[in-house]
């Protein structure tokens, strides 16, 4: 598919902006359901006025807008958040084709929740499907992306999710690639998030398929904003991941925390809880989609992260603490679960070395 770029600022040898006269405005449709995430439904509009703002600045004699935003809700014409704002909204059955349709995200922070969710949005599947067909920009980020695989428009391309919902998303829609290590995904005329304000980065991929580059890395700067978007997986903490209930999956992690930094057993886990290999296997993998192995590796990266977090212990000290005697094969491990050195973890996360700084 081909989005039809408007002529728009282009940078002289001496990086000044220049004028153009062309009225690109773009109609961004942003679709709320009950219980959506207020500051990101306003945060999203908020963004779209910043171009606006941008844009006037460039062309002082141009009379239209960038974008022009519209609200629209599943339920009436007025959402409401949790400490009672109003906004007001159209109705989704009177819903318009635009340049592009945003579904913002909810408050969601169990199966429970989500479940009450994917019941609730049928009336946005035909709307999305249709603009989807149309080859319009689709685009969601967080819980919303839930809503957006439940269309069907996600199925066997790439996508990114909420972290702490991974497993419950691949449970739900197993036919979406899901990339968790990255915090934007762009595929065709999709564009997926990750957890909460991911939505701000969401925007800027928006912004750069209906304007251009140029014009989206001074916005960039603007509003500081990394254009290069970066992973999802430093963030990602194996403590929060929703998995199916399994109450022996349970017991098992539950032990692995307290004992991670033993020698790993698969022989001794299975006689510490009368369990046989295949079926520890084959329950951890229905669990939580992966093998105990795996789970324990995590665990490990996790408290090695908090001693980066929280101390000023060497790499190796650390290294030993978590269960690992190779400092080599760690620093390995540790770069493949958060895409960072476990030095630059410390210099991006670290309470000690920020204390330093202070001094």
């Amino acid at each position: 598919m081909t989005i039809k770029v408007p002529l728009l600022p282009s940078v002289d040898d001496f990086g000044v902006l220049t004028v153009c006269t062309e009225n690109p405005m773009k109609t961004i449709n942003i679709i709320a359901t009950p219980n959506c995430v207020f500051s990101s439904l306003t945060g999203i509009v908020d963004f779209m006025e910043f171009c606006n703002i941008f844009w006037r600045y460039l062309h002082p004699d141009c009379d239209e807008k960038l974008f022009r935003c519209q609200i629209y809700s599943t339920e009436g014409e007025e959402l409401k958040s949790a400490a009672g704002i109003s906004i007001k909204a159209k109705n989704i059955m009177d819903y318009t084709p635009g340049d592009a349709v945003f579904l913002v995200s909810i408050f969601a922070h169990n199966r429970a929740h989500m479940e009450a969710y994917l019941n609730s949005c049928h009336c946005v599947t035909e709307v999305i499907r249709q603009e989807h067909q149309q080859g319009k920009l689709i685009a969601s980020y967080c819980t919303g992306t839930f809503g957006l695989a439940r269309t069907g428009v996600l199925n066997d391309i790439p996508a990114t999710t909420v972290w702490w919902m991974k497993n419950l998303f691949s449970e739900h829609f197993p036919d979406v690639q899901l990339k968790m290590d990255e915090l934007v995904v762009v595929h065709g005329n999709i564009i997926t998030g990750g957890a909460t304000t991911s939505y701000f980065s969401v925007c800027m991929a928006l912004l750069e398929k209906l304007t251009n580059d140029i014009f989206a890395t001074q916005m960039s700067k603007l509003l500081l904003l990394d254009k290069q978007r970066l992973s999802q997986q430093p963030f990602i903490d194996t403590a929060f991941i929703i998995n199916k209930h399994d109450a022996l999956v349970e017991s098992i992690q539950a032990w692995m925390m307290k004992h991670y930094a033993e020698p790993f057993s698969l022989d001794a886990i299975c006689e510490q809880f009368a369990v046989t290999k295949r079926t520890l296997i084959r329950r951890f993998k229905n669990a939580c989609n992966e093998t105990p192995l795996n789970y324990l590796q995590k665990i490990r990266v996790e408290k090695a992260k908090h001693y980066l977090e929280s101390t000023n212990l060497p790499v190796e000290q650390i290294v030993f603490k978590v269960g690992y005697e190779d400092v080599a094969s760690f620093r390995k491990l540790f770069n493949n679960h958060t895409q960072l050195s476990p030095k630059n973890y410390r210099e991006r996360f670290g309470f000690a070395h920020t204390e330093a700084q202070q001094a």
